[in-house]
């Protein structure tokens, strides 16, 4: 049913229709009312994509992630989801599955859908900097809103509005914890040295050791990736190899971290009895609620809101570049032996 009908049923133009349906100031109560009980009785719904290609806006924005199995990932989608709702937007998803070289492509499907804008929350599954180049500078040749939340080791060279946690001062933190336990001997697992952002989350490591005037060797770091798996794989391997116990493990993230204490587990191995470990993003899984996983929570909910409402203001027109870096926060548990 289109508005032409309603228009002819009720003896007005098509205009007269548009601003009632509309909610404009231009059409009387009563010519609003029967326009509306016409619509009603049509079971006439807006075609809102064509009415945003009118006003060119669409009400989309498009959102690229990483790899879908990751939990950090979901709860970005989440969050950014809730917000956007709440403002009229609505999310196109774009995953890249931790292929760089299908980002610039989803891009280019972004821009010919007219998108108001796009989030980039590539996270750890991308590392190919030179293509993340590339793809900001064609988002902003089409002067498409853009919002980055995934640190960059270039950030700062594009004028771009980035939403982003410090990583390197989360690793930081949790590390000067352990180390203000007098838990002085630790192992690193997860991650790859070429990806950034385990990069970023081991200098802040290796930070607060420097800091204690305590070596890091070149064993300390366990390279091993992401995922529940690699952290079990990884803790059998370096168990079996012969390596001592630390006092305490540092993990990149809590699906690591819940690998690892499988792996210790079946080695007999306590947690923090025998070891402490610390997991990275305070994710939301039932199997934390078994292992009181002390952890570095990343303010993905504040980050989320500062995006939307960020985006909200480009949509109005507003000039600015808004940059924020936001401090996660150590959650305490009971994977740690204290000696405070």
């Amino acid at each position: 049913m289109s508005i032409h009908e309603i228009a002819k049923r009720a003896g007005v133009s098509i205009a007269t229709v548009s601003y009632a349906l509309n909610n404009k100031k231009k059409v009387s109560k009563e010519t609003r009312e029967l326009i509306m009980s016409i619509a009603e009785e049509l079971n006439y719904v807006p075609n809102s994509l064509a009415q945003g290609l009118l006003a060119k806006k669409t009400n989309i924005v498009g959102l690229i992630v990483p790899d879908l199995s990751v939990p950090y990932t979901l709860a970005i989608i989440r969050h950014l989801e809730y917000y956007a709702r709440k403002n009229s937007l609505y999310l196109l998803l774009g995953h890249t599955d931790g292929h760089s070289s299908t980002l610039l492509s989803i891009v280019d499907n972004f821009i010919n859908k007219n998108v108001d804008a796009v989030i980039l929350a590539t996270g750890l599954a991308f590392n190919q900097e030179e293509n993340m180049h590339k793809v900001i500078s064609r988002i902003q040749k089409f002067k498409v809103p853009l919002v980055i939340m995934s640190p960059l080791r270039s950030l700062n060279s594009h004028k771009t509005n980035f939403v982003i946690p410090d990583l390197e001062d989360g690793s930081y933190q949790i590390t000067r914890y352990l180390l203000d336990n007098n838990l002085n001997k630790m192992i690193y697992f997860g991650g790859y040295p070429s990806d950034y952002l385990t990069e970023i989350r081991y200098q802040g490591f290796g930070k607060a050791l420097e800091e204690s005037n305590i070596p890091v060797g070149p064993n300390v770091f366990q390279e091993c990736g992401y995922t529940f798996h690699d952290g079990y794989r990884a803790i059998i391997r370096f168990l079996e190899d012969g390596n001592s116990l630390p006092e305490a493990i540092v993990t990149i993230n809590d699906t690591v971290a819940l690998g690892v204490y499988k792996g210790l587990r079946e080695k007999g191995i306590r947690v923090p009895d025998d070891v402490s470990l610390v997991g990275y993003d305070d994710i939301e899984l039932q199997a934390l609620d078994f292992i009181p996983l002390t952890t570095v929570n990343i303010p993905v909910d504040e980050m989320s809101k500062l995006c939307i409402d960020g985006l909200m203001k480009c949509r109005e027109g507003k000039n600015l570049t808004f940059q924020y870096s936001l401090k996660p926060q150590i959650v305490v548990r009971d994977s740690v032996k204290t000696r405070l």
